[in-house]
């Protein structure tokens, strides 16, 4: 994923029902576990300078698999990775400023909701007769 433009204050939200939500991001490192409504949080590396942002007690809580989040890391070949409860989607993590992750550029975060919507909603597509 490349990055034509400075970064902006996105995040990209996904929940376990398919439901996603571009949102302001403001880079602390709080401000995952607050969107999230967790407590506790786990940064999640992903190539083309993305983190993923997920809830560490999402499985002791009952919290769902998140398979639309699934589909779209099996794009970054990160199948492996845990996915329960809602997942967030930001820049990378800035650890010498120590402020948390950058939020996405608007290249990233329309890269992402195309992913998402190719991969895991279901979009009707031109018949052929």
């Amino acid at each position: 994923m490349t990055s034509t433009q400075a970064a902006a204050p996105y995040a990209l939200m996904i929940q376990t029902d398919g439901w996603f939500e571009l949102t302001d991001w403001t880079p602390t490192w709080t401000a995952a576990a607050e969107s999230l409504s967790c407590q506790a949080v786990c940064p999640v590396a992903l190539p083309g300078r993305l983190t993923m942002w997920v809830d560490e007690d999402a499985v002791p809580r009952g919290l769902p698999f998140n398979r639309p989040a699934a589909k779209v890391l099996r794009v970054f070949r990160a199948e492996a990775l845990p996915c329960f409860g809602p997942v967030l989607f930001t820049g990378r993590i800035d650890t010498a400023a120590d402020r948390g992750a950058h939020g996405l550029t608007e290249d990233q975060a329309l890269e992402l909701i195309e992913q998402y919507l190719t991969r895991a909603a279901k979009i009707p597509q031109q018949r052929t007769r």
